[in-house]
């Protein structure tokens, strides 16, 4: 996208005209950029995929010109829910398969929430530049922000969580369906996604809805690990006798972004966030699973080593054909609703 508004912006200036297809290729790119892009102004962190330099995304849009128009829907299989200060950008679509599955992570349903100019959940990143076992691990659905099967990953891995030795590294199974219903109303942004990709292990679908405030200032999510059909049933009920009816384990994960400090509070039944540019966010849920928090990592390019962060993990198990965890994400109340967030981290008294 780059190139061409620098091309089109070359050939202007050279006097001459850029050809109809390539003022028609802006146009379509620019809508499903805006539909990618924070509210910090970088892309989401998916598939091998970075927020890009700074500045870079912003540049090329503004050099595109036009109407500043998003995709609605889903934009390259990526749902979007915006309201106020605050973006929500979640992989809604089935993964890759074969040859093109070589760099994709299993991160089917994961989510990543930026507030201003900050960075709150992520998703750990590719971990390509730090050697193969960064990259395995970066890849699997424990490095995303979303649900995850103790020992499983949503597209098929190797046992114990690593990917298969093959050519590529390419998926050898992945959810087959996969679908999300975006919807606005005067109460907010909802989003209802499911995928089906531990119905072949375990038999149970994973059903993700979340519902983003109209001032932005608050986030409400439901995720449902379930046998949703007899055959499901069957399955489930199989894996339980194998493990003595003992259930199967599994977890929500929300990665943070290195910048943000974390604590447990109100007696370990919620999490405290504070960002650098002075928001408080409290993350808390309906007490079905067990909240704590845990390292993780944040892989980033151009870094001698990941850097360390904190993950939220709420677990629980599935013992009786479904579960469900409900948990909300909110800005507290004497957070005001703009906040003069300008300088640098550099320039930021420590």
């Amino acid at each position: 996208f780059t190139l061409l508004t620098w091309a089109a912006s070359a050939l202007s200036g050279a006097g001459r005209t850029p050809q109809p297809a390539h003022h028609d290729a802006i146009d379509r790119i620019a809508p499903t950029l805006r539909a990618l892009r924070h509210a910090d102004g970088g892309l989401a962190r998916f598939h091998g995929g970075g927020r890009g330099l700074e500045g870079r995304l912003d540049q090329a849009l503004a050099a595109a010109g036009g109407r500043a128009l998003t995709a609605h829907g889903l934009a390259m299989g990526y749902a979007r829910l915006a309201a106020g200060r605050t973006t929500i950008i979640v992989d809604a679509a089935m993964p890759p398969k074969g040859r093109a599955s070589a760099n994709a992570h299993a991160s089917t349903l994961a989510m990543e929430l930026t507030s201003g100019r900050r960075p709150v959940i992520v998703n750990c990143g590719s971990g390509a530049s730090f050697g193969p076992d960064w990259r395995r691990a970066g890849r699997a659905t424990p490095s995303h922000s979303t649900l995850c099967i103790q020992g499983f990953s949503s597209s098929r891995l190797g046992a114990g969580g690593v990917l298969p030795s093959t050519a590529r590294g390419e998926f050898t199974d992945t959810p087959d369906q996969v679908w999300a219903q975006p919807e606005d109303d005067s109460a907010g942004h909802r989003l209802m996604a499911g995928h089906n990709g531990y119905v072949p292990t375990h038999g149970l679908t994973h059903i993700r809805q979340i519902m983003l405030s109209i001032d932005g200032r608050a986030l409400a999510g439901e995720d449902t690990l379930g046998a949703m059909t007899v055959a499901d049933r069957r399955r489930f009920e199989t894996i339980m006798e194998r493990t003595r009816n003992q259930g199967v384990p599994f977890s929500l994960r929300f990665h943070l972004h290195p910048d943000v400090d974390c604590a447990l509070d109100l007696g370990g039944t919620a999490v405290s966030l504070a960002l650098k540019s002075g928001e408080i966010w409290i993350f808390r849920h309906d007490g079905v699973g067990e909240l704590t928090l845990e390292p993780s990592v944040y892989l980033e390019s151009g870094r001698l080593k990941p850097r360390t962060t904190k993950q939220i993990v709420l677990g629980a198990t599935v013992v009786d054909y479904a579960c469900q965890l409900g948990w909300t994400l909110a800005k507290a109340q004497d957070t005001p609703s703009a906040i003069r967030d300008t300088l640098r981290d550099d320039a930021i008294p420590k």
